[in-house]
């Protein structure tokens, strides 16, 4: 352990590159075993050895308390496995194919903004246009102790925290569809216009049961169920939202209905039955093992 480290220890399970390779958030960068990401305006440098999670210096101790927050290293997470792997054999063998994935603890505004840019779109182009918005509209952060991000097309290493509602409320949506938005540039924009007005507080959300939570998310442009149930579930601690994509679609036919043909909302119905208030963990675990270990054998089920 170098000198220049801060230590996490004792965190167990833990899976720092699952986790933020599990497509829950977008502006995390690795190089060799360190991802480095802006959380909350703020820069984490994090490598795992072992059960301890390192921050690299300068680290203060708000760093360390949002590394703790945002990664739910204060959740035991051993009894969450312990019940979802008593569920059924499936879930089982996805919990232990991926023990120690968590679910982050996002800040709501930049986790709504970046699954509303989810919206038929793939992985590093979601991430493309959310760091694009980035610097296009955010603020740079000053960083001591010459912590690098990867760059971005123009050699760039310099940080910037993701942009308030204000700023993009304010936004031109073809500079947003120069970014990379695309279609979904009207949304992001009418979206910004509603949050900043105080139409939606998403904090807000926090206070009211899941189905008037998501009946609000839904109401916004551009959000329907998928997008409402990962803001819900990545960023406002409601874990019996169970987003639903191709990939659950596929997958909880594949293992749960024989491969028949059934409606997203029957599958929202199921898992809501069988897995209950850990249907957000159930559903992180079956669409990561779908992804990584599945994807030949599901790609024919549509």
């Amino acid at each position: 352990m170098r000198r220049d480290e801060v230590v996490i220890s004792g965190i167990s399970p833990f899976n720092l590159k699952e986790t933020l390779e599990s497509g829950q958030a977008f502006r995390w960068d690795a190089e060799d075993d360190v991802f480095t990401g802006v959380v909350r305006g703020r820069v984490l440098r994090a490598r795992q050895e072992g059960d301890s999670l390192v921050l690299a210096r300068p680290a203060s101790d708000e760093d360390i308390r949002l590394a703790v927050e945002y990664f739910s290293l204060d959740v035991d997470h051993a009894s969450i496995e312990r019940r979802l792997c008593d569920m059924d054999p499936v879930l089982e063998c996805a919990v232990r194919s991926f023990t120690g994935l968590r679910l982050l603890r996002q800040e709501p505004w930049e986790c709504l903004v970046s699954f509303i840019l989810s919206a038929r779109n793939a992985i590093p182009l979601i991430r493309r246009a959310v760091e694009r918005i980035a610097r296009a509209y955010g603020d740079p952060i000053e960083q001591e102790g010459g912590a690098r991000q990867s760059g971005d097309e123009f050699g760039n290493t310099s940080y910037y925290s993701f942009p308030t509602p204000g700023k993009l409320a304010s936004a031109d949506v073809l500079d947003l569809v120069r970014c990379g938005a695309g279609f979904r540039s009207q949304y992001v924009k009418a979206a910004a216009e509603r949050v900043a007005s105080g139409d939606i507080d998403l904090e807000g959300l926090r206070n009211l049961a899941y189905e008037a939570a998501k009946d609000k998310l839904m109401s916004l442009r551009g959000v329907g169920e998928k997008v409402a149930d990962c803001v819900l579930l990545f960023s406002l601690g409601s874990y019996q939202a169970f987003p639903i994509d191709v990939w659950m679609t596929r997958v909880m036919r594949y293992f749960y209905f024989g491969g028949s043909k059934v409606s997203t909302a029957t599958i929202a119905h199921f898992a809501r039955e069988r897995f209950g208030d850990l249907a957000g963990y159930a559903q992180q675990y079956l669409f990561h093992y779908a992804r990584r270990k599945l994807a030949v054998e599901l790609r024919g089920l549509e």
